[in-house]
């Protein structure tokens, strides 16, 4: 698949997550703010068009629309590359780590476990968009009393290697997904966040 369809198909993926972003209910009295265990400050992640809310690192960066919520880190070491696209325009490409949390509400009787999740609909789609995929051995977790379970795997895109974390986990009959997302070099530096964001996750 060629540069120019890979960005169409992110596109369309964005789109398709938009538009089966499940209704939410907002939750008054949540605090802004928090302490974590290892004493750092973290401040919250909420939108009211998902049920959902998290914590993260005060020194990066919320970006919030109606289908999820994205933070990430803003910083001169991360890598920054042009990309010649197949009909010879050049693009900017910079490499942020980010995480990305959003929820998509399932059909009756769709996948009705996360492995069938995975393997079904969430991996056919990566393997569109991504080269080269290595994994590492699932883990398993729990996020706010669910059963989830953590996919990470090494990747090209554009040319740029890749490290991303996916943590998928369903809940009356809504799927949702944390994915981290930086270049290999920064994977480990930055992958306390996802764990923040893991540790201090709530359904509202």
């Amino acid at each position: 698949m060629n540069k120019l369809k890979k960005t169409a198909f992110l596109i369309i993926i964005l789109i398709f997550v938009l538009f089966c972003s499940s209704c939410a209910r907002e939750v008054k009295n949540i605090p802004t703010e928090t302490i974590l265990e290892n004493g750092e400050p973290a401040v919250l992640a909420n939108n009211s068009a998902v049920d959902f809310y998290f914590y993260y690192p005060e020194n990066w960066i919320i970006d919030k629309n109606a289908a999820m919520i994205t933070i990430y880190f803003e910083s001169a070491e991360i890598l920054k590359t042009d990309i010649e696209l197949s009909g010879g325009e050049n693009v900017n490409i910079m490499s942020k780590p980010n995480i990305s949390a959003n929820v998509l509400a399932l059909e009756y009787g769709s996948y009705k476990t996360v492995e069938d999740f995975w393997a079904n609909f969430a991996l056919p789609q990566f393997e569109k968009l991504y080269d080269d995929m290595e994994f590492e051995p699932t883990e398993d977790l729990i996020v706010d009393g669910v059963l989830a379970k953590k996919y990470t795997y090494t990747c090209f895109l554009w040319d740029m290697k890749y490290k991303i974390s996916q943590i998928i986990f369903i809940n009356k009959s809504r799927v949702y997904t944390l994915i981290y997302t930086t270049t290999e070099p920064a994977y480990e530096k930055y992958i306390d966040v996802l764990n923040t964001a893991v540790e201090t996750f709530k359904f509202k």
